[in-house]
């Protein structure tokens, strides 16, 4: 996947970098933290991307050993704005937990790009540069939710 914009160049050393694309934020990983950090910004209206290195949301849950089970009971396991699809006091299992993540970003319609894994994070004068694996983001703001 690669998301460009070559309309915004303003300094030499990101003229140097090439094409990139600008948003006012990013947040490099899509676990909860991130995912509930996307549901905020988008009611705000800010335009942002969230990066995951995984192919599909969930994947750093599925990887686990497969006794794995939420320590809390479901009904203190969902996200903004959204309830975990369990009983609530029961303790969700990894892939419950892995394939929630995944029903919370598509619901929520959120701008999550998989596949995308962040190689270096730099500040600039007044913005941040996040070279990715398919291509350089400039943001107002990092969100660093790994």
């Amino acid at each position: 996947m690669q998301y460009y914009c070559s309309d915004y160049i303003t300094t030499e050393m990101e003229a140097e970098m090439g094409e990139f694309e600008k948003l006012e934020a990013v947040i490099v990983g899509g676990g909860q933290a991130g995912l509930a950090t996307a549901h905020e910004l988008g009611r705000r209206g800010v335009a942002f991307a969230v990066l995951e290195s995984d192919t599909r949301l969930g994947d750093q849950w599925r990887h686990r050993w497969d006794s794995l089970r939420l320590f809390t009971p479901a009904r203190f396991d969902g996200l903004p704005g959204s309830s975990f699809p369990a009983p609530a006091g029961s303790f969700p299992a990894k892939d419950e937990m892995a394939d929630y993540l995944e029903a919370y970003s598509r619901d929520a319609r959120l701008p999550v790009r998989t596949g995308v894994r962040a190689l270096k994070l730099t500040r600039t004068e007044n913005r941040y540069l996040v070279e990715t694996t398919a291509g350089t983001v400039e943001a107002g703001h990092a969100v660093v939710a790994t």
